[in-house]
């Protein structure tokens, strides 16, 4: 069960990588204010990271076995 949890959570983080991606592209290409992508490119990356470092030791600090164990015993 574990497995399939952690693959799902794989997907989504690809997921989020992958428009984090199309984002960059976007503010790259049609800007409309090219001087202002200095501002608003590494304010996107920065938040993006700030939001998904965090997302990933929360998800790593839970114990899924015992979590999956204590909710099919009940």
């Amino acid at each position: 069960m574990t497995g399939i949890i952690l693959i799902i959570y794989a997907i989504c983080i690809l997921l989020y990588l992958i428009l984090s991606f199309f984002i960059i592209y976007h503010l790259l290409k049609y800007a409309v204010n090219s001087e202002l992508n200095v501002v608003m490119l590494p304010l996107f990356i920065i938040v993006s990271i700030g939001l998904l470092i965090p997302n990933l030791i929360l998800f790593s600090s839970i114990d899924w076995d015992s979590l999956f164990l204590n909710f099919f015993n009940k």
